[in-house]
């Protein structure tokens, strides 16, 4: 749980930042960074939400008419305005509301993710992009340590579903479903914040799983090759994910050849974490391994990115980030090796930052006889026969 002092500490260090840089007023408006400064869930749609910040002043929220109660639950907010809606009659809607509330100030700065739309409206003023909260979002309190060792648990008890599901021949589908499964087990244990908490439970396919960001259909079947699971969750606000390579049908030499250069990759970059680490270093301790193994061909991406309140952001393990690793960081470990028409070969963990190296909050088995599921698994095959047939798949 977080507590109102650390959204109140949130607060407090952004406006140091403005101090620091000499800003008169700081326009957050992301979901994600609104949700980071005060602990409150919505969906914007299409009405744009704003908080003002200045470095000497009560922050002030701008949100549309409609949530306006809702949003009066922010620890850090004691001043809550309103425009109609969206759109407004001239003079009503948050273009005109948002130039009030920046009246006076010299230097105003935005967000990066900050819409177009909205930058026009802010051009006269000239705004900075400043990431000035991803900057404090990169390195975790120890309440939001918590909650990500407990996201990593689903996304561990995610692939285990979709193991368990498993069979030679299973239809994709089959293993979606395993999705709903994971969502009553949160509801049961920790409770469900509906806006913040989502689950993917799927598997890519051979050959599919050589294109890492492709779509499986659900009426694909897994049969032999290898294929990729994933547990990619986010849980009352914090995400993780777990991703396992495995085998329906022993793997060919070629695969297996490749399976053990992606564990080792993996290793030299585990090998490298700790505070004061670059996060370029990270990437090349895998990545060179890899080329030197002669799989430089089939290389596709960076070897991890960073977990917080989305499944993505920084710090970016990538030879292009100019980022140190720090403790409470934590990140993603996943080279990946992708052989055309046969498969991709991938683990991912959610990996803590410790003081003196690091810590896997996900910890699903990765050996290769972990890995290998051979079993008939009749029952299983019958519950997946019936879930096909109630969406008319045969």
């Amino acid at each position: 749980m977080i507590n109102a002092s650390e959204y109140h500490g949130r607060l407090h260090r952004l406006q140091e930042k403005l101090h620091q840089r000499q800003i008169d007023a700081f326009v957050v408006s992301a979901e994600d960074s609104i949700y980071y400064l005060t602990g409150v869930s919505y969906k914007p749609l299409e009405r744009p939400f704003f908080i003002i910040i200045r470095a000497d002043a009560e922050p002030v929220l701008l949100v549309p008419a409609l949530e306006q109660d809702h949003l009066r639950a922010a620890p850090n907010v004691s001043e809550v305005r309103h425009y109609w809606d969206y759109p407004s009659p001239p003079g009503e809607g948050w273009p005109e509301r948002l130039t009030e509330l920046l009246a006076g100030a010299g230097r105003v700065a935005v967000e990066p993710s900050l819409p177009l739309e909205i930058y026009g409206r802010l051009r006269d003023l000239a705004p900075e992009t400043l990431p000035l909260v991803e900057e404090l979002r990169v390195v975790k309190s120890s309440a939001e340590v918590q909650k990500l060792r407990r996201a990593a648990y689903y996304a561990d008890y995610t692939v285990e579903r979709i193991f368990r599901a498993s069979y030679h021949g299973v239809a994709e589908l089959e293993l979606f479903s395993q999705g709903r499964s994971v969502q009553i087990e949160i509801m049961k244990r920790d409770g469900y914040e509906a806006l913040t908490t989502s689950v993917l439970a799927a598997s890519w396919p051979a050959p599919l799983s050589a294109q890492p960001h492709g779509v499986p259909a659900i009426d694909d079947r897994l049969g032999d090759g290898p294929h990729i699971a994933l547990g990619f969750v986010r849980v009352n606000g914090y995400a993780a994910e777990c991703e396992r390579t495995y085998f329906l049908a022993p793997p060919t030499a070629q695969v297996r050849e490749a399976f053990a250069a992606m564990q080792e990759a993996r290793r030299r970059a585990f090998a490298v974490i700790r505070p004061g680490t670059p996060c370029a270093e990270v990437d090349l301790a895998a990545k060179r391994f890899l080329q030197d193994e002669g799989f430089g061909p089939y290389l596709l991406h960076r070897t991890g990115h960073g977990f917080g309140l989305g499944n993505h952001e920084a710090p970016w393990v990538a030879v292009g980030s100019a980022e140190m690793l720090a403790e409470n960081m934590v990140i993603s470990v996943e080279p990946g090796i992708y052989l055309p028409g046969v498969g991709g070969i991938r683990h991912s963990d959610t990996t803590l930052v410790t003081r003196d190296g690091y810590e896997n909050l996900t910890k699903f088995p990765s050996d290769l006889g972990a890995m290998t599921l051979l079993g008939r698994k009749p029952l299983q095959r019958l519950q997946g026969a019936l879930v096909r047939r109630a969406v008319g798949i045969r």
